[in-house]
């Protein structure tokens, strides 16, 4: 029992460490992983994803994430149509709210990796590379993602409004982001900021493209899977 205390103990100080790091010296943590055997820090995709599982289950505790669909202009008789609609767009709000976590750690960080394959090739190389780089700095930047729960919690704002699932939630991960490029490339020099910017916004694009193509499948899935448990039901 103590020895797997102490596991627990050196595992979540070694996770902290790595945190604190990645926000003041992310050189440390990115050079060792890419250039060394000998790594003081956590593994960037274990990282990346402990970070994501935690935060998603601090939503799912405390936020109630239900919702009534609202399809606007939406104009068909036809009932099936209209529960595939209303799945969809279920699975498009909780992809960015409840599982942002979630969808940001597989979903964008390969993209705003493809981003950097343009904009960063003068400061890191090599498409590996810079998914270590952004496992990291998505990683890191979960924290901020809590700091969208009071939000959704209290403010009284639907989760279908744009503010909700997308302008926010945005923000909550480019900020912190956004610093980390900054602290690795170490300049602040104005082009530096063009390429910042145009990486996180070629990235973050194309995941809420790729977001809304999978929530999408997803959505029409769970249709697909009710209808037939509901058939087998009445056999």
């Amino acid at each position: 029992m103590n020895s797997g205390n102490k596991l627990v103990s050196a595992m979540i100080q070694k996770f902290v460490s790595t945190f604190k790091e990645i926000y003041n010296h992310p050189r440390n943590v990115i050079d060792q992983f890419l250039e060394s055997d000998d790594r003081d820090f956590f593994h960037p995709f274990l990282f990346l994803i402990i970070g994501a599982l935690a935060v998603t289950a601090v939503n799912t505790i405390l936020v109630d994430f239900s919702f009534e669909p609202v399809l606007g202009e939406f104009d068909t008789d036809n009932e099936q149509m209209r529960e595939i609609a209303e799945w969809i767009q279920a699975s498009t709000v909780r992809s960015t709210t409840q599982f942002l976590p979630i969808s940001s750690a597989l979903l964008l960080v390969p993209m705003l990796s493809i981003g950097g394959l343009f904009f960063f090739r003068d400061y890191i190389s090599g498409f590996f590379s810079l998914l270590v780089m952004n496992s990291y700095a998505v990683g890191a930047a979960m924290l901020f993602q809590l700091l969208l729960i009071p939000f959704w919690m209290f403010s009284g704002v639907s989760l279908l409004d744009p503010i909700s699932n997308a302008t926010l939630p945005a923000v909550a991960i480019a900020i912190p982001t956004l610093w980390i490029y900054k602290s690795y490339i170490m300049s602040s020099d104005f082009l530096v900021w063009i390429r910042i910017i145009s990486t996180f916004i070629v990235g973050y694009v194309l995941y809420a493209v790729l977001t809304g193509f999978a929530a999408s499948i997803i959505g029409y899935m769970i249709f697909a899977i009710q209808r037939i448990s509901e058939m087998s039901g009445s056999l």
